[in-house]
């Protein structure tokens, strides 16, 4: 199995269906810290990730127009790490049939733009906490010729690790900065659905 733009459909139609399961518990969860909106944001980020993949282009221009389509259509911090994100994977695109390592090229060059947007990293409390894990996870397996399935599955665990570890941190980004030592005893909205939307990545992958 190959990472094409049929199977990124597949696999942000499964994202966008997780998230939208848990849109009240994560609205929930960022209103100890925040505004109480990010199950919405992220919602609506990802139903403008899966109306922009339907569009004509190859999958280097798909992943550039999703990216920016996010930023477009949604608002706040949770569409401009997004839209970032995507666009950072397209800049590593070679082809419209990428293998396992070439498959980390492009996650691991999203990672790098969306570095580019934030300076928060590991032990923030945000969705970094989730994602450095699962681009790490992906890059760790590199040398070993990796199945698509392999990766996303590893990428899925390192999220969900990262997404729990949150709830023993202080954040020290956003609004939720402002409560200090009250932040801590709740999980990251963000890196939860982070750890969502890589599940749903590493099922539709395993059932290709």
């Amino acid at each position: 199995m190959l990472f094409t733009k049929t199977l990124l459909k597949k696999m942000l139609q499964a994202a966008l269906s997780a998230v939208e399961s848990q849109w009240a518990m994560l609205n929930q969860l960022d209103g100890a810290t925040g505004d109480g909106d990010h199950g919405t944001a992220i919602v609506a980020a990802m139903k403008a990730a899966t109306a922009a993949v339907q569009k004509e282009g190859t999958l280097k221009v798909t992943l550039e127009t999703i990216g920016w389509d996010v930023m477009s259509n949604t608002s706040g911090s949770t569409s401009a790490l997004m839209g970032s994100f995507f666009i950072g994977m397209s800049q590593a695109v070679s082809g419209e049939e990428l293998n396992g390592v070439q498959t980390v090229a492009v996650f691991e060059s999203g990672l790098e733009n969306i570095r580019t947007s934030t300076r928060a990293n590991i032990g923030d409390k945000t969705l970094m906490d989730a994602l450095l894990p699962a681009i790490e996870a992906m890059r760790a397996l590199k040398e070993s010729s990796p199945t698509l399935a392999d990766l996303f599955t590893s990428a899925a665990e390192a999220a969900q690790k990262g997404a729990d570890s949150t709830k023993d941190l202080v954040a020290k980004y956003g609004r939720a900065k402002n409560l200090g030592e009250r932040s801590r005893g709740t999980l990251d909205a963000g890196a939860i659905s982070t750890a969502l939307i890589y599940r749903a990545y590493a099922e539709t992958a395993s059932h290709e």
